[in-house]
């Protein structure tokens, strides 16, 4: 416990993110005042949102050069100066690209909270850390899906989407995924139960979802935006629910001073009328303000879990020196739920 690897994001993006903008280095493991406790991380979250942190403030500071790369993470309580936080009990914060971080009595609930017990690092990093209570929250004050409806949930195979698709399921709806390629789609039904998936890479993408929802959509997930809403939005009945969550076409090219396009760029001018007569509208949810019914929603999803009706897939890649690389690039074409990089 002597040094504190960390990744620093060192040089400004110019373009693309890449490997490049991040440095290593090496600090003290940092010493404890009164009213804190030393973390030691464990496995670290991988998330589209980790690309915004360069450009812009939104639930966190906009990351500055020199700054610890930020990111969540499960870890440990190894040294502590307050009995709230006890030795040997998990946390979930907001502990950033390094071996070791301190926490303090007064920072935010919604930003640290001392995980349940009895559940492995991966799921509380992912089914029940942000990702689900995103998908959760997302299902059930804005989704509210229903026996015998048509669900489409874009990003089906990432962290947040699959879980959205399982939990329109359980509650009866017919729900169709969208995948990148024809194995993925595979998977959303044959592994995850869904009643189709569509590629969004495929020529014809727009036709087959079409022909997938001859009575419209009711509800629709949607953390992509671009080509995928365009093709998605105009099968909208009246009065169906948008949960607007992300725009993954939009974080790639995301840099500091250039502003995000709005939610609705993507959209033609008809579309955006023919929504505006159908009462169909996005809604935006911060999942943090949901907070005060996380243990809830946790334990809904643990029963989910337990009889079977919802998996909570991940992918988890080993090391601290593939930290860079895995926000970068990905785990590659096989990657489905939810990416970490376990660094203990």
């Amino acid at each position: 416990m002597s040094v504190n690897r960390r990744w620093i994001y060192a040089k400004p993006m110019a373009g693309s993110l890449s490997a490049g903008n991040f440095a290593y280095e090496e600090k003290p493991v940092p010493a404890l005042r009164q009213g804190q406790a030393l973390i030691r991380n464990r496995l670290i979250s991988i998330d589209p949102a980790n690309r915004l942190y360069f450009a812009m403030q939104a639930y966190r500071p906009q990351l500055q050069p020199g700054d610890v790369m930020a990111a969540f993470g499960v870890g440990e309580v190894v040294e502590s100066t307050d009995p709230r936080f006890r030795v040997g009990d998990l946390w979930h914060g907001d502990f950033g690209w390094q071996d070791f971080a301190v926490i303090n009595s007064y920072d935010r609930a919604e930003y640290f909270h001392r995980c349940s017990p009895g559940h492995s690092e991966e799921d509380l990093l992912g089914v029940f850390g942000i990702t689900g209570m995103t998908a959760f929250f997302g299902v059930d004050t804005v989704g509210k899906p229903k026996p015998g409806e048509t669900v489409v949930v874009a990003g089906a195979t990432g962290a947040c989407g699959v879980l959205v698709a399982q939990l329109a399921r359980i509650a009866g709806s017919r729900v169709i995924g969208i995948g990148g390629g024809t194995e993925k789609c595979r998977w959303l039904v044959d592994e995850i139960g869904l009643d189709a998936a569509v590629d969004y890479k495929a020529a014809d993408f727009a036709g087959q979802l079409a022909s997938l929802c001859p009575d419209g959509v009711d509800f629709y997930s949607d953390a992509v935006g671009g080509a995928v809403s365009r093709a998605t939005l105009p099968l909208m009945n009246s009065d169906a629910r948008w949960y607007h969550y992300g725009s993954l076409t939009d974080y790639q090219d995301a840099t500091p001073g250039k502003a995000m396009p709005r939610h609705d760029a993507f959209m033609p001018p008809e579309l955006k009328e023919r929504l505006k007569e159908q009462n169909v509208r996005p809604s935006f949810l911060l999942v943090f303000d949901h907070y005060c019914r996380r243990l809830e929603a946790e334990r809904i999803l643990a029963g989910h879990i337990a009889d079977g009706r919802l998996k909570a897939p991940a992918t988890v890649i080993d090391g601290f020196d593939a930290l860079p690389s895995a926000l970068v690039d990905g785990a590659g074409a096989g990657r489905v739920g939810k990416l970490s990089v376990r660094i203990a």
